[in-house]
């Protein structure tokens, strides 16, 4: 998730010594060779729900026939037609098609009490959810806690982490944090009773430094310990069995950067990225230069990938899905890619009825490589 203060941060720091010939990256005539998996699967969870073993199936046919797209929080009305009761939103109106990838965000459920339920968070948050997966979208969850010490959001850059592992002061908070996540995702279930699975991102973003568990308030075994204790817990002692893990950094400079906070293949399902424009012109360098390490990466370890989280605040280019994006994208071995969410009109990262770039974006949405809801329904 981006706020408004992080932007002109992010704009200025990278890639700030590129020559020109790096607006020379992108190729029109790259062919596009999708990530495939050889052999049988690894899975982090060793008792993972048949459900989401059959979504990674599913994910792997969707990366052959092209990029699965979607955008966070796309479901229950527009920014001026909010309904906790349609499927619609401002994307599928505009794209005049579901999204294929719907992202949630459980944001405060750690501080809620499982037994006296806050129905605008919980329940309100899980309907959507269970309404989006049998409609037919993939579902990817990130979470961004609470900072245990304080209470605050994960903003909250009092150094944590440390704290939170074995013998730490906030050990059992964290332990609660994690219980009461499990019971959520334990209860998400199809009509028929199943369990939904879920693409879960923990710890997103961790090279940053804008969240408390990001880069300069812990170690970088420290965090590799919290990504470990958070899988361990939710599966071992909380008998969450239907997530598949993501491990998505934000951009980076070079491998080892993405790879310095890796807990290891023992801990990951699916490798992604975030890349956000910030308008400073580095963005489809930046983003191209990315997602060809990742993908080299991915394929090494026979492994999908993603564009987890890109976007451009309040859309200030009318022309960027077409004249960035797509070209980011268009010969990426990727599975899918989401854009951020749609809050207001001064805060959204999809066009709705009316705004200039919608022509653009629906130029974008209709390309023959980019598959929204009704084009993964095979």
């Amino acid at each position: 998730m981006r706020k408004k203060f992080l932007t002109f941060i992010f704009g200025s720091l990278f890639f700030i010594n590129c020559s020109s010939n790096d607006d020379n990256l992108f190729d029109p005539n790259a062919e596009r060779k999708p990530i495939k998996i050889v052999g049988n699967v690894l899975f982090v969870d060793k008792n993972l729900a048949p459900e989401a073993k059959k979504l990674h199936t599913r994910l792997q046919a969707i990366t052959q026939k092209g990029i699965a797209f979607g955008q966070q929080g796309a479901i229950a009305g527009g920014i001026s037609t909010f309904d906790p009761n349609t499927l619609n939103s401002d994307f599928s109106i505009v794209a005049n098609d579901f999204p294929a990838v719907i992202g949630f965000d459980l944001e405060g459920l750690e501080l809620r009490d499982p037994l006296n339920p806050d129905p605008t968070i919980q329940d309100f948050t899980k309907d959507l959810i269970v309404k989006a997966h049998k409609n037919g979208s993939i579902i990817t969850i990130t979470w961004h806690a609470s900072n245990p010490i304080t209470k605050q959001n994960s903003f909250d850059r009092v150094r944590a982490v440390p704290e939170m592992l074995e013998n730490g002061k906030y050990r059992t908070v964290f332990i609660q944090y994690l219980e009461r996540l499990a019971l959520f995702f334990n209860d998400l279930k199809d009509e028929n009773g199943n369990p939904i699975p879920v693409l879960f991102r923990p710890w997103h973003e961790m090279n940053g430094d804008f969240f408390y568990w990001g880069e300069g308030l812990r170690t970088t075994e420290e965090f590799k310990q919290l990504y470990k204790d958070t899988i361990r817990i939710l599966t071992e002692d909380f008998n969450v069995h239907n997530l598949l893990y993501v491990y998505a950094p934000n951009w980076f400079s070079n491998d080892s950067e993405y790879l310095k906070n890796y807990p290891g293949d023992a801990y990951v399902d699916m490798l992604g990225i975030d890349i956000y424009d910030f308008n400073n012109g580095n963005f489809l360098k930046n983003a191209l230069r990315n997602l060809k390490t990742v993908e080299r990466i991915a394929t090494d370890k026979n492994m999908l990938f993603a564009l987890t989280e890109t976007g451009n605040e309040n859309l200030k280019q009318n022309n960027w899905w077409t004249d960035s994006l797509y070209k980011a994208m268009r010969s990426s071995g990727m599975t899918y890619s989401m854009v951020w969410r749609n809050a207001t009109t001064s805060y959204f990262y999809v066009p709705f009825v009316g705004h200039p770039s919608a022509k653009s974006f629906k130029e974008f949405v209709d390309k023959d490589v980019i598959l929204l809801h009704s084009d993964i329904q095979f």
